[in-house]
């Protein structure tokens, strides 16, 4: 008798288990998240994580202060293969507000230069 509820709860267990794609552990059949490896298994729960993260299928490229040339040449190579949506750098802009800040200082490094002192300063 109790070989026949063994099969009975076997037979159940299977048929609402179901294995895991990633680690190939038995999970529930409704279960949206694998609790042996963590991954998600629903499609729609693991689209909305994705978009929460942030992760996209172009790549995203970051530049600095520091000015890299090869960061510039990948910004632009990315901006020119279809945009995906995105707004190029304002490479004009940048230049002249480059040249305003620096016109600004310019004032400065005269001043110094003109009420240095002369003694210890050719």
């Amino acid at each position: 008798m109790s070989d026949m509820n063994e099969n009975a709860t076997d037979t159940k267990n299977t048929k609402n288990t179901k294995d895991c794609p990633y680690c190939g552990e038995d999970v529930i059949a409704t279960a949206k998240k694998c609790k042996h490896c963590g991954e998600i298994l629903d499609v729609v729960m693991r689209d909305m994580e994705q978009l929460k993260k942030g992760k996209s299928d172009s790549p995203m490229v970051f530049m600095n202060a520091g000015g890299g040339g090869g960061g510039a040449s990948a910004a632009s190579a990315a901006s020119s293969n279809g945009n995906n949506g995105r707004i190029g750098f304002p490479h004009m802009r940048h230049l002249i507000f480059t040249l305003l800040t620096g016109g600004l200082w310019g004032f400065v490094w005269f001043f110094l230069y003109f009420f240095r002192d002369k003694s210890r300063y050719y």
